[in-house]
């Protein structure tokens, strides 16, 4: 054999050799990624086999899927194991937690515009008249019924120079929204503050006409048995807008003047709007949340004090003042943006001074408990509940006896902005009413004429009055 053949052969078993061992090199981490994938499903599997799962979402403010209740119909018809997935994909063990975390991945994915983060489709609003239109036109009886949509869905105080505060006004057209209320949420931070806000740009609404003729009937029907008061409350957008975003979004001081102008002469419509407009350096919204605050409220009380004739207690010092000092609310549910998360509000609230018993029923107004009107909850664990404090949840009849010994009787049908609203007519009158536009299983005519109210007041956000909740207050004078 020759000595180039021997070197050939040579080259060829270290070639092999070598071969050989990176072979089995990549078998090796084959073999490892592998394992650990597997690991890695095995122990998410587990996980999600063995670990509790949650039963309520605090940051989206939900109860999550239940687990289905098994009938051999459902079985056979598949809805038992869509009811099975639907329960295991919404409960995931650690939900929020994972939430949170994908909620800071998605902020450097996110669609960015005008220096603000914007979530769900927005559109400019087309001026179609420079004019309100007048509020004798028809309702359209054809009207598709929306889908359900609750109302809308803190603090550091707002500069009195804010770039935020809008300085012009959209023109106003009835049925802009094209069956919406809301045309997205914008998150932006304050160039003023170092705060962030989310607000939600409102598209004109769809039900203002509906709205107006369920007031004015219920007014017709109670006669001289109580006076009738409606006092739409506006959402933070109104205040505090990007200006580049004012051209997607309505006036709503000219949609609220549009419902007080459709109200009949057995109507007295509030003006909370302008009130407020003249307090928007002040703490009354909420930045991560659709409410006002207490604060907010109080100036809209004021408003109503002053159309009704009563007077209310106005030196806030007289109040027993309460902070609770993290507030993460519905608008960090809704867009699980990590600016609100981080950026949480406080949440003042006001105790008035006299005495008072509140009296909880359900929606037939049945089944009476005591219990305090102002609960405490535990914001560090359930940062989204702070506007509970009032009342707790919406799904109830209240009645507050005070010791003002007037024997007046106002009674509220409201939606949740309501709520923040009681504290400030309890030295106003002897005994109030809650009940709530969406919970009421009763005729309000008769209830108003049988409980003897003076007062009917009508308080609730502008999403209520011109969106899917203004259909539901058709129950209040239908129902048997």
């Amino acid at each position: 054999m020759s000595e180039h053949q021997k070197s050939d052969d040579k080259n060829k078993k270290q070639t092999d050799k070598q071969e050989n061992k990176n072979e089995k090199k990549s078998s090796f981490w084959v073999k490892a990624n592998i394992t650990a994938t597997l690991s890695l499903f095995a122990g998410i599997t587990l996980s999600l086999l063995i670990f509790p799962r949650p039963t309520e979402s605090h940051t989206e403010r939900r109860d999550l899927a239940k687990f289905p209740q098994f009938s051999v119909a459902d079985y056979f018809s598949g809805d038992f194991a869509d009811g099975v997935t639907e329960w295991f994909d919404d409960t995931v063990p650690w939900r929020d937690g994972f939430k949170n975390i994908s909620s800071h991945i998605v902020k450097y994915m996110g669609v960015s515009l005008g220096g603000a983060t914007v979530y769900g489709p927005i559109q400019e609003i087309k001026p179609t008249s420079t004019q309100p239109p007048e509020p004798t036109q028809p309702t359209d009886t054809n009207q598709p019924t929306p889908p359900d949509n609750s109302d809308s869905p803190s603090t550091q105080p707002i500069e009195e120079n804010t770039s935020a505060t809008v300085t012009t006004e959209p023109e106003f057209h009835v049925g802009a929204g094209e069956m919406s209320e809301s045309n997205g949420l914008v998150v932006y931070q304050n160039t003023d503050t170092g705060h962030y806000w989310c607000v939600q740009l409102y598209s004109g609404g769809y039900s203002q006409d509906t709205f107006i003729e369920y007031i004015n009937t219920i007014a017709d029907q109670i006669g001289d048995s109580a006076q009738v008061y409606v006092m739409v409350a506006p959402e933070s957008s109104e205040y505090y807008t990007p200006d580049q975003y004012l051209d997607y979004t309505v006036s709503q001081k000219k949609v609220v003047d549009y419902i007080n102008n459709g109200l009949s002469d057995k109507v007295i419509g509030v003006d909370c709007v302008e009130p407020l407009r003249q307090h928007a350096a002040e703490d009354i919204f909420c930045r991560t949340d659709h409410h006002w605050k207490p604060l907010g409220a109080y100036y809209a009380a004021k408003a109503f004090a002053d159309a009704a004739g009563i007077t209310i207690l106005e030196d806030l010092s007289l109040y027993e003042l309460r902070t609770i000092p993290k507030f993460i609310g519905t608008w960090y549910g809704s867009t699980q943006d990590p600016n609100l998360y981080n950026d949480y509000d406080t949440f003042d609230y006001y105790i008035p001074p006299n005495d008072f018993d509140t009296y909880y029923y359900d929606t037939a107004y049945q089944n009476e408990f005591k219990a305090p009107f102002f609960l405490q909850y535990d914001c560090e664990e359930n940062p989204d509940s702070a506007y509970s404090t009032f009342m707790g949840a919406d799904n109830k009849i209240v009645r507050v006896d005070t010791d003002v010994k007037n024997g007046k009787k106002l009674l509220v049908f409201k939606d949740s902005y309501g709520n923040a609203e009681i504290p400030f007519y309890m030295n106003s009158y002897e005994q109030i009413y809650v009940c709530d536009i969406r919970f009421f299983d009763l005729n309000a005519i008769d209830f108003i004429k049988e409980q003897g109210i003076d007062d009917v007041l009508f308080t609730m956000c502008i999403t209520s009055a011109t969106g899917d909740n203004a259909f539901k207050m058709e129950k209040l004078f239908t129902n048997p």
